[in-house]
């Protein structure tokens, strides 16, 4: 979040004051890949179930990419073997938001074949700023699953 302070919906700043409970608690809310490059930790994203949506959908929240790993196909590689671990658990329908501005993580989701769905968002806790939701169907599509 520091040195892409742009590209998330809070602030570093924000996050670090989390009590250690409130991490537990956001940490509880799904499944949560790391990518090693290695025995080095360079990519991180989380895959949750929001309350009151099907079982078979979740929303990627965090991804982050180390910046000494980014432009490297890190994180499409990264996130071509944790869309193939969700078919494989039975997800059918994969959710992301982007803050507006984000033009590498756009392009990095619309590569994986994420579809923009209605219009942005204004963000009242960043005024001026917007998200986008995007969208991907995961049913009958292929991933390569073993990515080294």
């Amino acid at each position: 979040m520091l040195d892409s302070p742009n590209s998330f919906l809070a602030t570093h700043e924000q996050e670090s004051g989390y009590s250690e409970q409130r991490w537990r608690t956001e940490l509880a809310r799904g499944h949560w890949h790391v990518g090693l490059v290695h025995g080095k930790q360079v990519s991180l994203v989380g895959a949750t179930r929001e309350p009151g949506r099907p079982a078979y959908e979740r929303f990627l929240e965090y991804l982050w990419v180390s910046p000494g790993s980014r432009g490297q196909g890190v994180g499409s590689r990264f996130f071509d073997l944790v869309l193939g671990r969700l078919q494989a658990a039975g997800v059918r329908t994969a959710f992301l938001w982007v803050l507006d501005g984000n033009d590498v993580a756009v392009r990095l989701y619309r590569n994986a074949g994420f579809e923009p769905v209605g219009q942005p968002v204004p963000l009242t806790a960043r005024p001026g700023r917007s998200e986008q939701l995007f969208r991907l169907d995961l049913t009958g599509r292929r991933w390569r699953l073993n990515h080294r």
